[in-house]
């Protein structure tokens, strides 16, 4: 008997392989509200964190932090590469890299300023006077909790006096009267956020000098100052920063997203990564498309939540607001930050194949705009009243 052939619609064949393991399709997996979160206070820090817990969907793990004039992230590591923007103010920042010689870098961070510290390389952060400064920051593990870093504070209080009497080199009552201060401050159990020193910031801006900088080891990038990427003729803009550009970056990417009213970030997905979306102003309409009956997801995004879209997921994000621009920081775990967009993904298929996968008539397929890249056609917001 003749086997026949019957073609698979092409948007079906894209999708085959992410929906079996997608989890449930609802909008509290994807979105976080974390706008409505309260936050959580330590000396000298507070912050809203997102994790697994808070969004079921997400492999990621991120957080809003908030460093005061002399609050400390004290020294501290984790097993997951962390990559931060600065949303305002100025923080100073000193990583530690492996080696014989320790190269250090130290930094002073602002507003729109990037950082990036791979996995398990020793870090602190200070909030710099006179302001501190506000940051958000994410990690390529879906369960980072910063309060569970491993910290200078906490592993040295978890030893026994001799052994960090020998481990520092200090006599028996040095040592004794160090781990009397760890353990009133917590001791061995507490969180690695959970230090403050009102004259820390001044300390390391004096010394920062005098720390030998390492320009091929920087683990800072000046996003602020980039170029846009991708602009859309309503001033829409992407402006990214990657590996290649940012070479310590090896494992995470990110962008900031400016969407004007009625723009829209063009329908498109991601092969490799996964993509973490912090709404730092404004508000969008967005979706995630992961299979038949698994689409359009996230609904409403709005400043101060967090949103995440599944690698191979087709996503998109429109700003409807009449007169407010819209900008979210994105966030990858990939130091490339490529994706492919529908309108070309539609374009290069033969318009016959394309009519008879959409089951449209090949008039309208001629209409489809297949040079529009990065951003969607800019529509007129709809006004309010």
């Amino acid at each position: 008997m003749q086997r026949i052939f019957r073609p698979v619609p092409l948007l079906v064949l894209l999708m085959i392989g992410t929906a079996a393991a997608a989890p449930p399709a609802t909008e509290a997996s994807y979105v976080h509200k974390m706008s409505k979160d309260p936050w959580v206070n330590f000396p000298g820090v507070r912050v809203k964190a997102s994790r697994q817990s808070e969004l079921p969907a997400t492999t990621m793990a991120g957080a809003l932090m908030e460093l005061r004039p002399g609050g400390v992230r004290e020294p501290h590591w984790h097993d997951a590469a962390e990559w931060a923007y600065v949303i305002n103010g100025t923080c100073i920042a000193t990583a530690l890299n492996e080696g014989r010689t320790h190269p250090t870098d130290t930094w002073n961070f602002t507003t729109g300023d990037v950082w990036y510290f791979p996995a398990n390389t020793a870090h602190a952060v200070a909030g710099a006077p006179p302001t501190g400064c506000v940051f958000v920051v994410g990690w390529n593990a879906p369960d980072v909790d910063e309060r569970d870093a491993i910290s200078a504070s906490s592993w040295l209080a978890s030893l026994p006096k001799d052994a960090l009497a020998q481990s520092l080199g200090l006599p028996a009552d040095a040592a004794a009267a160090l781990a009397a201060g760890l353990a009133k401050s917590g001791g061995a159990s507490k969180p690695s956020v959970m230090a403050s020193f009102s004259d820390t910031a001044a300390v390391v801006t004096s010394q920062a000098p005098l720390v030998p900088q390492q320009p091929p080891l920087s683990h800072k990038y000046s996003l602020s100052l980039s170029p846009p990427d991708v602009s859309s003729p309503d001033g829409s803009t992407i402006t990214k920063v990657e590996v290649t550009r940012f070479p310590v970056s090896e494992h995470m990417a990110g962008a900031v997203l400016r969407i004007k009213p009625g723009g829209m970030r063009q329908l498109h997905w991601h092969l490799n990564f996964n993509e973490w979306q912090f709404m730092l102003s404004g508000e969008v309409e967005g979706g995630v498309f992961l299979g038949p009956n698994q689409g359009n997801i996230l609904g409403m995004i709005r400043e101060g939540d967090v949103a995440f879209a599944p690698r191979g997921s087709g996503h998109y994000v429109i700003n409807k607001s009449a007169d407010k621009e819209a900008v979210m920081v994105l966030i990858f775990d990939s130091g490339e930050f490529t994706n492919v967009d529908a309108n070309n993904f539609l374009g290069s298929f033969p318009s016959a194949w394309l009519a008879a996968s959409l089951s449209a008539d090949m008039d309208l397929v001629k209409r489809i705009q297949y040079n529009l890249s990065g951003f969607g056609a800019p529509a007129a917001p709809k006004r309010s009243g």
